[in-house]
């Protein structure tokens, strides 16, 4: 056996380095990955490395409790393939859903997916977060000629406004405090672009945008329960709500007034329903999403702010933390263990 490395999580605010073994050579049917870089979720990875997401005080269950151990967005290369695989050669670039560790030992019995040919390995990751935006639009009636509104444009948010432009809405606008997103949101070619925090008449600025009627697909996608109810009052009649970022707690809604007598629609849209929403003869959401970011149909270059070693994983999850206005896409360079 050998040994690799990977990050955990022992308790709240703390990010470690440990050792776990690996085989020595792949068995019939696997792959041995050499990771090189893994995203950082800010959503799920920050609730859990603050102790904030919102499982924690439920006994039962069993995803929010520590040790943890992060990552579901990495990059690596195919080192060693088992006997068996015809569709893998050695060196070719693969996106897996492991956690931030040196290499991986994959199955063929679930799918792998190979990086097209030229991309940029930097971007591969993006991938996995991209498929979570996916369900703003797989499980909404978006349509040419609609509009739409995205609350927050971090990583789910950017991208899923990006979706919904190439889906074929024909304004979308991306919403948020921090001005440094908002520049990246433009970098990535969305419509239009309002920070609240510098806009005094929002419902003035939002309806003006929407034609005076309301959006037809509002996005809620910064997680924060206290927007949900401006989400709500920003779409138009008979407008659909979705619930994109995780909410890290409750919040009050009118329901007659802002939902009941419009014919508002809410839904949630945790990542897991890109499966329940996709139809027959609908392209794998994965191999959609890396096919849409190397051939240029999404742009994730402006989103990446920074690399860290996986050694200063420390810095990379603080920066995240204490510095939103300058970080959002921070990839751990998973070959640099100090």
């Amino acid at each position: 056996m050998a040994v690799a490395k990977r990050l955990v999580f022992p308790a709240k605010m703390q990010v470690e380095v440990e050792e776990f073994e690996i085989p020595d050579d792949p068995k019939p049917g696997e792959v041995i990955i050499e990771n090189l870089y893994g995203l950082i979720s800010p959503g799920t990875e920050l609730a859990m490395f603050t102790e904030t997401h919102i499982g924690f005080p439920i006994a039962d269950f069993k995803y929010a409790s520590f040790p943890f151990r992060p990552g579901y967005a990495t990059v690596g290369r195919a080192a060693k393939v088992g006997f068996g695989v015809d569709d893998i050669a050695e060196g070719d670039v693969i996106f897996t859903r492991n956690g931030h560790e040196s290499h991986t030992l994959v199955r063929t019995s679930r799918p792998i997916h190979k990086a097209p040919p030229g991309m940029a390995v930097e971007h591969v990751p993006f991938a996995a977060l991209a498929q979570i935006a996916l369900t703003a639009v797989r499980l909404t009636d978006v349509r040419l000629g609609i509009t739409a509104a995205v609350f927050g444009q971090g990583l789910i948010g950017n991208l899923a406004a990006q979706m919904l432009q190439r889906a074929g809405a024909r304004r979308v606008v991306g919403i948020d405090v921090m001005q440094h997103r908002l520049e990246i949101s433009a970098q990535c070619h969305i419509d239009s672009q309002i920070n609240p925090a510098h806009t005094k008449e929002l419902d003035d600025m939002l309806d003006h945008l929407a034609h005076g009627s309301g959006f037809h697909i509002v996005v809620e996608a910064t997680g924060d329960p206290s927007v949900i109810p401006q989400a709500i009052k920003t779409a138009r009649e008979r407008g659909q709500v979705v619930l994109l970022g995780s909410p890290r707690g409750t919040t009050q809604i009118d329901p007659y007034f802002d939902v009941h007598v419009p014919g508002v629609s809410i839904i949630g849209a945790h990542g897991r329903h890109v499966a329940n929403a996709t139809e027959f003869g609908d392209p794998d959401p994965t191999e959609l999403m890396l096919s849409f970011i190397a051939e240029g149909k999404m742009t994730v270059a402006p989103l990446i702010t920074h690399t860290f070693d996986a050694s200063d994983a420390d810095k990379a999850y603080n920066g995240l933390l204490s510095r939103k206005d300058s970080h959002l896409g921070v990839l751990l360079d998973l070959t640099k263990w100090g």
